[in-house]
């Protein structure tokens, strides 16, 4: 708290010379606008504390207090040089900027030296005779810049209380000015509020938190603080997303007793001393000792009670008395009676000396180290505590000064276990959605309560994540999905909505992370990777067929192959008869044979013609020149037969493999269009897959999204579920673009859905919370911990796989495997073939045994007997030939 105050101090210094210790008093004369205030009781006691304190011997100051009116100038300045008509060594105050001025011109004019302990936006080369041990404004202003620099803030709002705080917070202002949120580049990083006048500031905390800002500085006096709190609390902006830095080094003077408790609002300030330090309690017990000796008429002093003001008038009367000391060593130094009413005006001839010992001062004072810029008397180095307001008070979280900049006074681990701290007592509310496998009503859900009517992929996931920062929860969910942005307003719904207005901490589900959403709202480290990939329809199994091995060649070229041979056959007969040179001696041994043979018979000529074309050759060839060229273009014949029809076979098998229509997006893209063979393709409309492609800068992906505007309602959906039923309704005619985890979730539980072509993005699924959300790093931390555990992958299979009774028991392998519908056929020709066989062979067996029953005069049978005892036996490669003659003579001879 700034208060207005002004005082003039007069001193008288004593010089010992000799034997002769005489000290002289010196009158220090301080203005005030207020009687009894806290500065005037230290300025009167830090007089008292020099007097009596040893370490000073040789100084001896007598306190004059006058009270003045700030605002009347006349006055002021006449009561200052009625001061100076007895003879001063310093004046201190006003801190009022017109009495000021004109304090400062006298001054100036009778090179008496002016302390000043407020903050006091003057000229730095201006004056010869200013001290302030008050930080130097510029300076001051680069620690708040650096402290909002330090907290990571990209944007805030500054509330301040009179017009000096711009001045105050120059530095700040114009760091920021040009600079736009990251998350919506239309607003500028700062903005800039006066606190009306008065005491109801409710209107202007609520357009705060209508805006979604977080951050706010807020530079007011000290007395007004606990008003704007309580308000602020009023209207709900004490939450744990809103955060204030308190400019005021009075701060640690306001009792926040009546709004720490729950407190989850993270409110820093600063200040030049700490309240709980042993030397500055040693200091203010001392001054109320002397207070008790002197009887001085005053309340004692508290220690959380002193203002920075009046610290500093403690810290600028000892450099003060240090200073008058030390010229007094050397130095006889006498005040002299000054005329600033009538001129000549003669100047102090003492001042100027006096002035510059006091600037090269160093020394320890209440607010640390003092060090002052020996031509402009400003304070060159001071001390800033950054402080955080917790449930106990302030804690000490850090430092700054201009040599060193920013250095933490709490390690990591203390700020970890902060965080964990500020968790405790609050339930989560968690957004989300009904939406497989991420949440889904339990069976009998109307039963339960609470988190318990929920389970699913999500459930789980927040389930772990508290379990490990120790947090509890509770899920509300939205009806209106993800949630979409409204273009003229900029807010969404669904669950980002929810986030982004702070009405729920985390917002969980298949929430892809986009770069529109990330302006939004914030996200944690992903939990799940993907990329959008094709739903399509998986295609019909092909009907087989018993005789598919005759499928190769068609029904003509069978029945002309079949002709061909018969033909090829009958010529070859004909040709054998014709030619003379298949006419062979059955006995070579024998040069005049009485008959030729010809191998070539009608059926050796078939059995020719039957092995040639399987590939198998045959036992009787044929001799002649007519034959063998005949043979030789039947053997051609039946080359490029077989070998086209193995060809045809193989292309015919491959060809009748399950296979999509299309492999990938470059063939969904070709079979678009309005034909009876065209596909259509949609997405979820205004999701991120709707955005990736309209926001894509590939040729291919813009072309198909204007195919998607085109068409409009007629390919794109409002969900997921909706696409995965058009694609199974409407089959082999529609293609859905979706993200490769929900496809990957489908596919395993509809089998007549597949998943096409390549991801055609990568991009993963985020937690959301709001922006500057204090759990955001423990969160984190628990996300990134869970998938290095692998429980994340765990998590995944447990709710994308799918027990064996709920499997797709109809998936048949794309393979290179026949299967037996395919070459059945085969093997019913074979049994077929085999059957005939031994039909032929049965009549041939009963044929022989009528002709033996005949020759041998046997009855059928008995001749049935013995050849069936002979082809039982199983054994030999021998059959005796009967004679029927050797049986006739027998008989004879008998």
């Amino acid at each position: 708290m700034f208060l207005s105050y002004a005082f003039i101090v007069t001193v008288c210094l004593c010089h010992v010379v000799g034997q002769e210790n005489e000290n002289v008093p010196l009158s220090v004369v301080g203005f005030f606008d207020k009687e009894n205030s806290i500065e005037q009781q230290m300025f009167e006691l830090a007089i008292q504390k020099v007097n009596i304190d040893p370490k000073f011997a040789n100084v001896f100051l007598k306190p004059e207090i006058k009270i003045i009116d700030s605002t009347d100038l006349y006055m002021t300045g006449l009561k200052v040089c009625e001061t100076m008509e007895s003879g001063i060594g310093a004046v201190f105050g006003p801190s009022n900027l017109e009495s000021s001025n004109i304090v400062q011109s006298l001054c100036e004019t009778m090179e008496v030296p002016r302390i000043e302990t407020s903050w006091e936006d003057t000229p730095v080369n201006n004056f010869n005779f200013y001290f302030n041990p008050y930080p130097e404004p510029t300076l001051l202003a680069k620690g708040y810049t650096a402290i909002v620099h330090d907290m990571d803030w990209k944007s805030f709002t500054l509330l301040y209380q009179r017009p000096e705080s711009l001045k105050r917070l120059q530095d700040l202002i114009q760091d920021y000015s040009g600079k736009t949120k990251p998350n919506d580049k239309q607003v500028a990083a700062i903005s800039i509020i006066q606190l009306p006048e008065g005491n109801n500031f409710r209107p202007i905390l609520k357009d705060i938190k209508k805006s979604l800002e977080g951050h706010i500085v807020l530079d007011c006096d000290a007395d007004l603080l606990l008003t704007v709190f309580k308000q602020a609390k009023e209207v709900n902006l004490l939450d744990d997303y809103h955060s204030f830095i308190i400019t005021s080094l009075d701060a640690h003077t306001v009792d926040f007793s009546s709004i720490v408790q729950n407190l989850r609002t993270n409110i820093t300030t600063v200040r030049l001393i700490d309240p709980l330090s042993p030397f500055v309690e040693n200091i203010v017990r001392d001054l109320n000792f002397v207070q008790q000796r002197m009887n001085l008429n005053m309340e004692p002093l508290k220690v959380n009670k002193l203002t920075v003001n009046a610290i500093l008038i403690y810290d600028a009367l000892n450099v003060f008395a240090k200073a008058l000391k030390s010229l007094g060593m050397t130095n006889k130094i006498i005040t002299e009676p000054l005329q600033c009413m009538n001129s000549p005006f003669i100047p102090w001839s003492n001042g100027f000396k006096l002035i510059n010992f006091m600037r090269v001062i160093e020394t320890e004072g209440l607010t640390g180290l003092l060090r002052f810029d020996n031509k402009t008397g400003h304070r060159s180095y001071f001390t800033l505590e950054m402080v955080e307001l917790v449930d106990t008070g302030f804690k000490k979280i850090g430092l700054w000064d201009p040599e060193r900049g920013m250095t933490y006074t709490r390690t990591s681990l203390e700020m970890l276990r902060d965080l964990y701290a500020g968790s405790k007592n609050k339930t989560f509310i968690v957004s989300s959605k009904i939406a497989e496998p991420y949440l889904m009503l339990k069976e009998g859900h109307n039963k339960l309560e609470g988190n318990d009517k929920y389970e699913g992929y999500a459930v789980d996931l927040i389930q772990m994540i508290a379990e490990e920062i120790n947090i509890t929860y509770e899920f509300r969910l939205r009806n209106d999905g993800n949630g979409k942005r409204d273009k003229k307003t900029n807010k969404w719904n669904g669950i980002i909505g929810e986030v982004q207005e702070m009405r729920a901490d985390l917002g969980v589900c298949d929430l892809t992370i986009t770069h529109e959403r990330r302006n939004a709202v914030d996200f944690t480290m992903p939990f799940m990777n993907l990329g959008i990939s094709i739903l399509f329809s998986k295609p019909e199994e092909p009907q087989t067929n018993l005789f598919s091995f005759t499928q190769p060649l068609s029904f003509q070229v069978w029945i002309f192959t079949a002709t061909a041979y018969l033909g090829l056959s009958l010529v070859l007969f004909f040709l054998a008869r014709i030619t003379p040179n298949e006419w062979q001696n059955p006995h070579p041994c024998n040069p005049h044979p009485e008959e030729l043979e010809n191998s070539l018979s009608l059926l050796n000529c078939l059995w020719f013609s039957m092995g040639s074309i399987l590939c198998q050759g045959s036992d009787i060839l044929p001799r002649a020149f007519p034959t063998r060229l005949c043979a030789a273009m039947w053997w051609f014949f039946a080359l490029i037969m077989t070998q086209s029809y193995t060809a045809n076979w193989t292309a015919f098998l491959t060809s009748n493999r399950m296979e999509t229509t299309i492999k990938n997006v470059e063939d969904l893209d070709k079979k678009g269009g309005t034909g009876t063979e065209s596909i259509k393709y949609g997405c979820v409309t205004e999701q991120s897959t709707a955005s990736f492609f309209q926001n894509s800068d590939v040729n291919l992906y813009q072309k198909m999204w204007s195919g998607m505007e085109l068409n409009g309602d007629s390919v794109m959906v409002s969900d997921n579920k909706q696409g995965v039923d058009r694609v199974k309704k409407e089959r082999n005619h529609y293609a859905f673009f979706m993200e490769s985890s929900s496809i990957e979730y489908e596919v395993q539980r509809n089998c007549d859905l597949t998943e096409v072509g390549y991801w055609l993005d990568n991009k993963a699924y985020g937690i959301a919370m709001p922006f500057n959300a204090p759990h955001r790093t423990l969160v984190n931390m628990a996300v990134l911990k869970l998938s290095e555990s692998g429980a994340l992958m765990d998590l995944k299979n447990k709710w994308w796989s799918v027990t064996d009774d709920k499997r797709c028991k109809d998936l048949k392998k794309d393979t290179a495997e026949l299967d037996v519908n395919e070459v059945g056929g085969m093997f019913v020709i074979l049994i077929l073939g085999c059957f005939i066989a031994f039909l032929f062979s049965i009549l041939e067996f009963l044929w022989n045994i009528r002709k033996v029953a005949v020759e041998e005069k046997l009855t059928l049978w008995e001749a049935f007997m013995v050849e069936l005892k002979f082809v039982l036996k199983c054994h030999g490669t021998s059959k005796p030939v009967r004679h029927v003659e050797d049986s006739s003579s027998d008989i004879t001879t008998k």
